[in-house]
Parts: C-alpha cells; sequence; structure tokens
C-alpha cells in the first residue's frame, strides 16, 4: 500500500510504445473517441488482416491525428502474454467512427511454445559476437520474432556499443529454442549530408532567455536543443547573436540546426497536420562537433559531423533528414525490419520537403531534389539524386528484387524516385529537372506539398517489418483518404507503377466519390464460451465506409467439430446488423478455436474472427475452500526472489521481473490468456499483468487486482506479497474448476503502486469509453495477512462490497470500513474513472483499537502490520488465520460475482455504444443499444429509459428486441434544458432485468460570468486549499518564485522522492474558452539524455502533459491547456513530481489560473 494519500493522487498513464502520452478516448463524443472506438472495434472484431484469438492480443499504443478528421491508431501484438515483434497493426478511421484502412505487419496465427530451452545469459552471448565492442547490455526480454510470417520464440538482447565505423543500438534476435541467431535491427541510423549556411542573413532562430543569459535550447518547441559534441553542455552566452560565419565554428553549426530543425517542426505542422517530431509536441536534442565524416540519429538525439573540409554539417536537408529518422522512430511500426533503404529515402524525402518549406532564395540551400549537392562531401557533389538516382554511385532508380540485399543509402534509390515522379512527375518544366520512369510512362506530379501528405499518411499506416510494397499499398490508401476524386490515388499508384513497384493484393481500389462502395465489420461480443448442448450468439455489425450501402452476404468458417453456425438475416444491407448463433452439440470438441466471419458484398468482402470457447462443466453454487497452504507457497517463492535480487521486488527492480515471471509462468500453464503491458510512465518502467479467464461476456468484466511490487526497503510479503499470492491461487482454482461463467473475469497484478498507483493509474488511463463501461466492479486486496490484522473492506456498504461482507459476516467477524486505505491503493485509480470498487485489507501502520481487539483479538494500541514497508515485512510477517480468511473471501466474491449455478438457463446482457454524449440545447445525441444472449436460448427483451432531466427526451426504436439484436437510442434535448451532466439508465426486462447507463452532457446554452477559477495560485496564501506534500509550498530560497515570495517546488532532493500539489475545481457549463494556465520552472543536475526524473499536470485523472529532466530550462515557461472537455464537472487539477535515487530535479509551478470566459 502506498505510503501517504497524497501519492495516491490521479495520474494519467502514457500511451504509446515507447510511448509518449497519447489521447485516451474521453467519454465526451468527439471525434477523436469516435475514431479510436471504431479503431478499437476494429481490432476487437480481428477485421481483415487483423487476428482475433484467445491465445492473441492487441494493446493500443499510439494515436496520432492528422489531417481532413482522420486519426491513424496503431497497436502492438502478444501472443500468450510476450510481445510478438513483427506482429503490430495500425488502423486509419475517420471523425464519424468509420474504418478507412488498415494495415497489419503479419495476419498469421501464432502457434508456438513459449518454453525457452536456451537461457537469456547463453542468448546474450551469440548476440555479443553481432557488435565490434560491447558497452552494455541495455535490456533481455523473451518474445516472439515474426518476420516473413514465421514465428519463432526468441530472445531480443539490446546492446549499446559500436560496430567497426559508428555507435549502435543493436537488437538481436536469437532463437530461444535451438540457440541460432534470427536476426537484429539497429536503432541508430547514420548517413551524410550538406552543411549550408543559411540566409539571407542574419537568420532568426528561437532560443531561450533567463535574465541576462540566452541559450540554444527552443522555448516552443520542447526538446529541441544544440549542445557541444566535445562536451555535452548546450551553448549558452549573454547575447541573442548566434556564429561566427565560420564554417568550422561549432557554434555556427548549431545555429544552422536550429535555423533547419525549427524549419522542419513548422513544416510538419502547417503541411502535413503532425505535431512536432514526436508526434506529441516534442522534438529531440542534438549535438555539433562529431569528427567523423557523418551525421546520425541514436534513437534520442543527432549528432552532426563535419565534411572533408573541416565544416559542420548542419545543412537543412541532412539535419531534416535525420530528424526524419526521428519521425520514422515515432510513427506507427517504427523501424524495425524495414526493407533496405526505406529509412535513408525517409530521411531524404524529409529534407527535401523542409528544403520547399524553407524556400531559400540562391545561392543558400535552395529547394531540390538532390542530397548534399553543396557542401561536396569528398569532393564528389551530392550523395544521392532524387529525380535521376543513377547520377550517384549508380544507385538503382527502379526496384527490383535485389532491393533486400542492397546497401541501405544506394537503396533508397527507388523509393527518391517515386516521391519526385510523385512531386513533380516526368517533365515538370519551370527550371527543374526531367525524370523518366522505368516503364516509359508519362506523369503529372501533384506537388511537393501533397506528395508528402500522401508519403506522410502512409507513415501513419506503417508497421514493422516494412517493405516497398507495403509502402505502395499504405500510400494508396493515404491518397484516397484525402481525395474523393481519386485524382491523387490515380497518380500516387502511376507513380509506384513507374518505379517498378507491381500491384499488391491490399491494394485499395478508388473510384470517384459516390461511386465507391465499401463497407467495414464489426462483432459485439468478439468471443465467447458455448456449453455442450446449447448456444451463444453474437451481433454482426456492418458500416458504410464510402458510397452507397450494398448488399452483404454473410458466412462462417473455422468451425471446430461439433458447432454450426446460422446467421438470422444471411443477408443485409451495409448498415445493418445480423445474429450469429453458434450451437454446439453434446459432442462438440472443447476448447478454443476462432470462428472467421466473412462478408462478401457487391466486389468486396471482409472478414471479423470471433474467438469461440466450447466446454465448462457446471459446478455446485458452493465456492471453493482456498487451501492456505498454497497461497503460502506462493509467499515463499516472493521472499526467496526477494533475497536473491537485493532484499526487495521493487517496481522495474530484477526480484520484480522475476516475481512477475513467476506469477505468469503459473497462469499460463493454467490456460489464461496473460498479457504483460508495460507502464512507460511509471516512476519505474515495468510492466502491468493481465490475466483474462476465458468464457462471460466480454462487456460485462469483473476484475480482481493486487500490487505487485514491494518498496525498496523489504521483500513486501503482507505488503503486497499477500495479495498477489492470494488472487494467483484464487485464478490456480478458477482454471482447475472450469466453471460457466455468467461475467468474464480478469485478475491483474500491478507495478508501481508504492510509487503513487502507477501502475493501475495508467492502465485505467489507456480503456477506452466502452472498455471502462464493461468492467462492472474492481476488486483490490492490499496486505489481506497483517499479523494484528483486522477485517476491512473498501466501501463495506455498497452493492459491489455485498459478497465480501457476506462472506466476513458469515464468520461473525463484523468487518468494518477501510478507511485507512482509502487512495492508497490501485482501487482509487477505478474508483476516478467512475467503476464500482471494494476489496479487503488487514491494515497497515494504523494502530487496532480496543474495540477491535476485543471482537478480532489481537493487541489494542499496536500497529495491524509492525512491518509496514520494512525490512522485516518476510514469510514471518503473515497471520495464516486473517490470510485465510481473506482467501475464501475472495472465491466467494469470484463465484457470486461471475459464476453459473444461480443464474438463470435464459440470460442476457446490455450496453450502450458510445456510453457517453453530448448536445447543446435544442440538439440531439445517439446511441446504440446493444443485446446478447449470455446463457440459453435468444428471449424478447422490453427495453425502456429513464433518468432524463427536465427538457430531455429519450426514446428507443425499436423498444423490444430478441437478445442478440440492437435498438436505437435517440436523445432530444429541449432549448431550455439546463446545461451539466445527467446520467440515462437504460433497462432490459425478459427473464431477468439488467441495465446500463448512458450519460448525457448538455453543454452551452447558458450564460457564462467570465472569472478565474484556482484559488490562491500563487501560493501567497499559505496552503489551501491546496492538498500538497509537506514542503512543496514554500518560500525557501534555493528556486525563485515567478512572482511574489511563494511558489510550488516539487521534489528537487536528488533521491528518491515524489511530491504533489492538488485542487478540487468546479468548472461549470455555458463557457466557450477554459484554459488553464501556469508558470513551470525545470532545474536538473542530471546529466544524460535520459528521462531520470518526471513532472506531470492531470486534470480528473487525465494527463495533459508530461515533463522529465530533459525538459530543463534556465528560467519560467508558461504552459496553456484547454480544460473544454471537463466544462459542467468538478475535478481534481494535479500536479505530480518524482525523482529517482539521485541527482536532483526541481519542477517548481507558480501563478496557477484557470480562466474561462
Amino acid at each position: 500500500m502506498a505510503l501517504t494519500a497524497s501519492l495516491a493522487g490521479a495520474l494519467a498513464g502514457t500511451a504509446s510504445a515507447a510511448q509518449p502520452a497519447q489521447p485516451s478516448p474521453s467519454q465526451k463524443d468527439t471525434p477523436a473517441a469516435r475514431a479510436v472506438a471504431a479503431a478499437d472495434q476494429a481490432v476487437d472484431s480481428g477485421l481483415d488482416s487483423l487476428v482475433n484469438s484467445s491465445q492473441e492480443q492487441y494493446e493500443r499504443r499510439l494515436v496520432t491525428p492528422w489531417v481532413k478528421d482522420l486519426y491513424s491508431v496503431s497497436y502492438e501484438r502478444s501472443y500468450r502474454g510476450l510481445p510478438v515483434v513483427g506482429g503490430d497493426a495500425v488502423v486509419l478511421a475517420d471523425g464519424t467512427g468509420k474504418v478507412r484502412a488498415l494495415q497489419s505487419a503479419s495476419a498469421v496465427r501464432i502457434d508456438v511454445s513459449t518454453r525457452a530451452s536456451v537461457s537469456a545469459k547463453d542468448a546474450e552471448s551469440t548476440s555479443r559476437a553481432k557488435l565490434a565492442s560491447v558497452d552494455k547490455v541495455e535490456s533481455s526480454r523473451l518474445a516472439v520474432r515474426l518476420k516473413d510470417d514465421k514465428p519463432v520464440l526468441a530472445w531480443e538482447t539490446v546492446l549499446v556499443g559500436r560496430t567497426k565505423t559508428a555507435p549502435s543500438r543493436l537488437h538481436v534476435f536469437v532463437d530461444a529454442r535451438t540457440g541460432a541467431f534470427v536476426d537484429s535491427y539497429d536503432e541508430v541510423v547514420a548517413g551524410t549530408g550538406n552543411s549550408k549556411w543559411n540566409g539571407p542573413g542574419p537568420v532568426t532562430i528561437d532560443t531561450t532567455n533567463s535574465g541576462s543569459t540566452y541559450t540554444l535550447r527552443d522555448p516552443v518547441r520542447t526538446g529541441l536543443s544544440c549542445a557541444d559534441y566535445s562536451t555535452g553542455t548546450v551553448f549558452s552566452k549573454s547575447s541573442d547573436s548566434w556564429g561566427t560565419g565560420n564554417p568550422t565554428s561549432k557554434e555556427t553549426g548549431c545555429v544552422d540546426l536550429m535555423f533547419a530543425a525549427q524549419k522542419q517542426w513548422d513544416m510538419l505542422s502547417q503541411w502535413l497536420g503532425r505535431n512536432g517530431v514526436s508526434g506529441n509536441g516534442r522534438s529531440f536534442p542534438a549535438k555539433v562537433g562529431l569528427s567523423d565524416l557523418n551525421a546520425y540519429w541514436d534513437g534520442s538525439s543527432v549528432t552532426i559531423g563535419r565534411n572533408s573540409a573541416g565544416e559542420w554539417i548542419a545543412g537543412i536537408d541532412v539535419v531534416a533528414h535525420e530528424y526524419g529518422h526521428a519521425i520514422d522512430s515515432n510513427t506507427p511500426g517504427g523501424t524495425s525490419g524495414q526493407e533496405s533503404g526505406l529509412g535513408e529515402a525517409t530521411g531524404d524525402i524529409f529534407g527535401a520537403l523542409t528544403e520547399a518549406f524553407a524556400n531559400e532564395p540562391a545561392p543558400y540551400d535552395t529547394p531540390d531534389y538532390t542530397v548534399g549537392e553543396v557542401i561536396n562531401l569528398q569532393g564528389r557533389g551530392p550523395i544521392r539524386n532524387m529525380y535521376n538516382p543513377p547520377a550517384v554511385n549508380n544507385d538503382p532508380a527502379c526496384y527490383s528484387s535485389a532491393i533486400p540485399g542492397t546497401e541501405v543509402h544506394a537503396a533508397a534509390g527507388p523509393l527518391n524516385h517515386w516521391f519526385y515522379l510523385l512531386a513533380e512527375g516526368t517533365s515538370p518544366g519551370g527550371g527543374k529537372p526531367s525524370s523518366s520512369t522505368c516503364n516509359g510512362s508519362t506523369l503529372t506530379g501533384v506537388g511537393v506539398q501533397n506528395a508528402g501528405k500522401i508519403f506522410y499518411g502512409g507513415m501513419l499506416l506503417k508497421t514493422s517489418s516494412m517493405s516497398y510494397k507495403k509502402y505502395r499499398t499504405a500510400t494508396l490508401s493515404s491518397a484516397k483518404s484525402l481525395d474523393a476524386t481519386c485524382d491523387l490515388f490515380n497518380k500516387t499508384k502511376a507513380a509506384w507503377d513507374g518505379i517498378s513497384v507491381p500491384a499488391q493484393s491490399a491494394d485499395p481500389t478508388c473510384t470517384p466519390s459516390g461511386q465507391n462502395n465499401d463497407f467495414s465489420m464489426s462483432l459485439s461480443p468478439s468471443s465467447g464460451t458455448v456449453q455442450h448442448g446449447a448456444s451463444v450468439t453474437t451481433t454482426v455489425g456492418t458500416t458504410v465506409t464510402t458510397g452507397n450501402a450494398q448488399s452483404v452476404t454473410l458466412t462462417a468458417s473455422g468451425l471446430p467439430a461439433g458447432v454450426s453456425a446460422s446467421f438470422n438475416p444471411a443477408t443485409v444491407q451495409s448498415g445493418q446488423s445480423s445474429v450469429l448463433t453458434l450451437t454446439a452439440t453434446a459432442n462438440a470438441a472443447p476448447g478454443a478455436s476462432t470462428v472467421v466471419v466473412k462478408g462478401q458484398g457487391a466486389a468486396l468482402s471482409h472478414t471479423v474472427d470471433y474467438a469461440l470457447n466450447v466446454g465448462g462443466t457446471q459446478p455446485g453454487n458452493d465456492p471453493p475452500d482456498i487451501d492456505v497452504a498454497n497461497v503460502q507457497a506462493h509467499l515463499t517463492q516472493f521472499n526467496t526472489i526477494a533475497s536473491q535480487n537485493g532484499g526487495h521486488r521493487r517496481a522495474g527492480s530484477a526480484g520484480y521481473t522475476q516475481s512477475l515471471a513467476y506469477v505468469k509462468g503459473k497462469l499460463q500453464a493454467a490456460g489464461y490468456t496473460v498479457t504483460e503491458q508495460n507502464c512507460t510512465s511509471c516512476t519505474y518502467p515495468s510492466n502491468n499483468l493481465l490475466a483474462d479467464w476465458p468464457g462471460g461476456p466480454a462487456d460485462q468484466t469483473v476484475m480482481f487486482g493486487a500490487h505487485l511490487d514491494s518498496v525498496s526497503a523489504g521483500p513486501g510479503i503482507n505488503d503486497n506479497g499477500s495479495g498477489s499470492a492470494t488472487l494467483l491461487e484464487n485464478a490456480l482454482v478458477l482454471a482447475q474448476k472450469n466453471p460457466t461463467m455468467t461475467k468474464h473475469v480478469r485478475f491483474a497484478w500491478w507495478t508501481d503502486e508504492e510509487q503513487g498507483l502507477n501502475g493501475s493509474e495508467f492502465y485505467v488511463n489507456q480503456l477506452s469509453s466502452a472498455q471502462r463501461s464493461a468492467i462492472k466492479g474492481y476488486y483490490n486486496f492490499d496486505m489481506v495477512g497483517s499479523t494484528n490484522g483486522g477485517y476491512f473492506i473498501n466501501n463495506v456498504n455498497s452493492t459491489t462490497a455485498a459478497p465480501l461482507k457476506a462472506y466476513w459476516t458469515s464468520l461473525n467477524l463484523a468487518p468494518e470500513e477501510n478507511t485507512e486505505g482509502q487512495g492508497r491503493s490501485d482501487d482509487y485509480s477505478f474508483q476516478q474513472a467512475g467503476i464500482p470498487t471494494s476489496g479487503y485489507a488487514a491494515g497497515a501502520s494504523a494502530r487496532k483499537t480496543s474495540a477491535q481487539a476485543t471482537k478480532w483479538g489481537g493487541t489494542a494500541n499496536a500497529a495491524y502490520d509492525s512491518c509496514y514497508h520494512s525490512s522485516c515485512d518476510t514469510t514471518n510477517n503473515i497471520n495464516a488465520t486473517v490470510l485465510n480468511r481473506s482467501a475464501d473471501g475472495v472465491a466467494y466474491a469470484v463465484w457470486k460475482q461471475a459464476v453459473g449455478g444461480e443464474t438463470p438457463a435464459q440470460d442476457f446482457s446490455i450496453a450502450v455504444s458510445p456510453s457517453a454524449g453530448s448536445a447543446a440545447p435544442g440538439g440531439s445525441a445517439s446511441a446504440t443499444v446493444n443485446t446478447a444472449t449470455v446463457s440459453g436460448a435468444a428471449q424478447t427483451v422490453a427495453l425502456s429509459v429513464s433518468g432524463a432531466p427536465a427538457g430531455v427526451t429519450a426514446t428507443l426504436s425499436p423498444t423490444s428486441v430478441q437478445s442478440g439484436s440492437s435498438s436505437a437510442l435517440s436523445v432530444q434535448v429541449g432549448a431550455s434544458t439546463a446545461p451539466g451532466t445527467y446520467t440515462l439508465t437504460v433497462t432490459g426486462s425478459g427473464t431477468v432485468s439488467h441495465a446500463t447507463t448512458y450519460t448525457l452532457t448538455v453543454t452551452g446554452g447558458g450564460s457564462c460570468t467570465p472569472r478565474q477559477l484556482v484559488a490562491n495560485g500563487g501560493f501567497e496564501n499559505g496552503s489551501s486549499p491546496w492538498s500538497a506534500t509537506a514542503g512543496v509550498i514554500t518560500n525557501q530560497s534555493g528556486q525563485t518564485p515567478h512572482g511574489g515570495s511563494y511558489k510550488a517546488w516539487l521534489a528537487g532532493y536528488g533521491s528518491t522522492h515524489t511530491d504533489s500539489a492538488a485542487q478540487t475545481l468546479t468548472i461549470p457549463s455555458g463557457c466557450s474558452t477554459y484554459r488553464l494556465g501556469f508558470f513551470l520552472h525545470i532545474d536538473t543536475d542530471e546529466d544524460e539524455n535520459v528521462v531520470y526524473d518526471r513532472f506531470t499536470v492531470s486534470v480528473a485523472g487525465q494527463t495533459l502533459e508530461t515533463l522529465s529532466n530533459l525538459n530543463a530550462n534556465s528560467g519560467y515557461v508558461e504552459k496553456s491547456y484547454d480544460l473544454s472537455q471537463f466544462a459542467g464537472q468538478t475535478v481534481t487539477l494535479k500536479f505530480n513530481g518524482t525523482e529517482d535515487q539521485s541527482l536532483q530535479t526541481s519542477f517548481v509551478v507558480d501563478d496557477v489560473t484557470l480562466q474561462v470566459s
């Protein structure tokens, strides 16, 4: 359990991979939310080349807004909990909720053993042979390497060192069964380029000023700076006049770099709709002064070298080329496994785009399509020619089967040639050079800006193992999405034909708007369990994506023996739905399988996948008794792991990783679908562990969770090995019993709880609104074996707590509310998202009262756990009786909440999609009410809606459906309806009744009184109403306030520490502007280009931005955020700062305002 309530505030996670903060779909009906929901549904349903299997999962990582209300949504794939390298996917959806295109790295279903025969250490030895010198082994993990549609269980080892000629960060894959080398790829991308003074001079660059000091650090383009390669120090001086004009001056080289990088940033925003190099408002630092004739991107920074004359090569095309590699790394799929030449050509294309955007006159770096044309690196002119690749080194201009084996710079030739043909055509005129095609055709260009949009759109559909042929398909989808007339599509296609990249089966087709009829498909739910002699249903939805509706014929394949499928109806018009019924005979083959549902239209077909589980026996009504000796055996294992790894199992440590591996191995052997979720925003980045038991409706999920990490002071056997072991044994018993599931059960083991509930908050903030709505309850178990324990239940009198309370009450324990733990464990993350919670706890450092000692036994006025957060929290720190009663209570809750026996023979589920919407007075909102048959045969369900406020009318059409069918919910908002947030209840009545909710936000319509909402935002009037860690609000010297005498100084200790400051705000409806602002100064002693210390600002549990020691600045920077999405809500504004174990970073906040008008 976390130390104090202040550590358990509403932090939010980030998505992506590796990932910078990404927008989670909010409960508001925004274009982004609709696009992401559509993409999530496509992935959940296994649309077309996506895979839906009980053994495999996709996790959303990156949401990238594009132009024309389009959004790229990327996903990473896992198999039985192992990451699949080369299995990622990306979906392009629009703001109306339609899927426009998708691409997956591989559609192959994986079936490999997950048990390694070769050790990680042996794989490391094999990997080391692939580098000339190894400085360190950065990481090692077991994964499935999927390349050329061939899956291999492999150790992925990341080595940092050097090749014979350049630095390297090499990923090496070694077969975990045979020990053979599989393949590798390098994150460091080295190239050569052009150094050219920009002009006319003097050029203008953005720099940072603090007092009398100026630095080459961009105040707006976060992360961009330029330093001396030799010292690593960012250039600074007393004046804002930079450079000497001497091309051998490093300072001059940095001026050129800053100018080029800032122009590229502006081009990305104004031409391509991208928010910075990273895609989420960040760039990356650079250094000038490498002695080599080279420049490179190393995965986190750019380094610039010299030419043969000793001049620093920081010209526009070189700088934009290297940052082009950064864009490649920070778009879906990254650069893993790319075909030779694609990465270098990507850099060249961004160089050409940036030159065109800067549009410098002669004699400066004028727009052209040659690379390094001015610098004359080694006396031989340009290093690449995009319109005539053979003009330099006889690079190929046409694609052939030889390209994959061609040196990477030469292999860029065909893609460079394609881009020129697309942008300019074969005979552009106006002084631009002609370019011949490989098939003799004559082409007309679309212009460099449109060509850039088409190529960047293709990058947003990129997956790992990208190839020339996949880029053809991706850019055709991009062009089709940009232009309904098909002109861009046809010219893109002609350019690919012009460099001999052949047509692909996955290529889209395009006819002018109104004639191009297409559709997508989905399943709700996309998985289920059928018992022998019974049936299960799912709704097959179709949506018109372009053109007009068409007839779609539905069929199913992949059925296991003894299972039949029927559709009602078997043919629909796109836009309509059908009910698929899967019926199992008494002798149907048990186990998991994938049923492929195909929709055949007039010219095109699409598929979705249904994950079917056949089997499960109906147990008696009595929950099982959990053997406490088995729970204690798990605790012994945790204790052993800690003793072998420094005495603790802190998040991110070897002890934590081995604990997770132990739990994961047990679950996989028992048949769970196990997923590791990487918490990129955690103080100690590490993985959550999620385990799903097959069966039960996915839209009715019950979760049971416990944090797996300990503090660094001890092994954490009670805190929280006890909760983790209790859940593990319950999960194993559930698998052993294999009962009929009336709800879906998911177990979770959280990381980084002790640093502020970070793992669970990351998980919750990655959930879509539909996924949140599907979780009907979350149960948390933290410290359930305290030696002087009590019997405490979170939200003891709630409906969710009823089974936990009923069991302990049956033992005459008279449980009490868990007041000590409120806000201090992972249930708080779910509370903040509106998910019902409960759980058990036996107490931490608080003291047992005399009354409690009388009814429960134990020692009055002594701590429930005298070893809380101490080295003595070992297996000797467990009360077996308390532990046993907790473990049995968990089983009771699992059985009562999710296991058959008391469930009617006929049952159904009900859900609303989307679960929330908004409308202004006089407007309307709509949603779909979906039903599904959970057990027995389909039945008639009468639908009704209640809870509408005055002025709002909610209707359903039809008002009665067969379970498995849907109804349209229409909400009309009267002109006089008061703005606010309202909850409508949709009830379905059949043999039983079920209900779900729809959240309606009525916006605008009211008057707005302009005002400032934050109280004491300058911290000059004491601490109230702020809730802050001790010492945060201070006038202490060492950090200067922005104004006045006080400020909020978070962190700055140079040791492991977390600080926070929070204030609750009520944000009115009816205003047009909601602007949060504050001033932030970041000061650090960290001297490496690595994120060690973090600062987050969040509202209502949603992270607005995450910054780190890499964002250090010499003065205050003004931050500003739009909070209109929180109108009409009462929310918590929170600043949070965390530090690692050494070298201080201070995050200083002042003058906080929230202005509405």
